[in-house]
């Protein structure tokens, strides 16, 4: 299994790729439908995690929106470094999500 992690401000035509074992990938107690993003979330959480990468970058890695990728770091109780205010305004904003849809997969 080839992981593909396109990341922000690159040329659509490179990538970087994680190459996974193929026993490794079918040993992962993921359903077969979600492990792919399964594991762009749980990466992009990783590296927020030990300030390798801003938020605003990681999300992309996991395709999710701000408010839900925010969500889903307060939610692995992740600190992301925020100011006060934007903390609030965000909050506000993943109250305002929560009653629209259900919190994300991951």
């Amino acid at each position: 299994m080839i992981f593909i992690v396109r990341l922000p401000g690159q040329v659509d035509h490179i990538m970087h790729c994680l190459q996974i074992p193929d026993d490794a990938f079918n040993a992962l107690k993921l359903p077969a439908g979600r492990a792919e993003q399964e594991l762009h979330c749980e990466f992009a959480i990783f590296l927020v995690k030990e300030a390798l990468l801003e938020p605003t970058q990681a999300r992309t890695i996991a395709n999710m929106d701000r408010v839900a990728f925010q969500t889903l770091l307060a939610q692995r109780r992740v600190a992301w470094g925020g100011s006060p205010e934007e903390a609030l305004t965000d909050m506000q904003a993943a109250q305002a999500s929560a009653t629209r849809r259900p919190f994300p997969a991951c």
